[in-house]
């Protein structure tokens, strides 16, 4: 499925666990991966989720995600934030990342 925003256009993908450990440790060039869920690939607009999870973890998975698709496509600051930021960031982005899971698995 795809999205948009911020008028970007963005796909949503399942894939396996390992993909997904794969492109941690060679694109992100991160070792230390045990748990993975998913993630954003920003330069291909691209958000990963596990395949091999259950139904409700796929949900919770996927609007972790968008938020991270949210703060950089609306070029938040990447940096500690307020509890006032949190819950504007939230509160701004609420219908849009909800709006995209309930279209998502539906």
């Amino acid at each position: 499925m795809t999205f948009e925003m911020n008028n970007r256009i963005w796909e949503i993908k399942e894939i396996s666990k390992q993909d997904i450990i794969y492109y941690y440790k060679n694109v992100t060039k991160e070792e230390d991966i045990e748990t993975v869920f998913g993630l954003s690939d920003f330069e291909n607009q691209i958000v990963y989720i596990n395949n091999s999870i259950k139904l409700d973890k796929k949900k919770q998975t996927l609007m972790h995600e968008l938020m991270h698709v949210y703060i950089d496509e609306y070029r938040l600051p990447k940096n500690e934030y307020s509890e006032e930021e949190l819950c504007n960031f939230s509160a701004n982005s609420h219908d849009i990342i909800h709006k995209i899971v309930e279209d998502y698995f539906n």
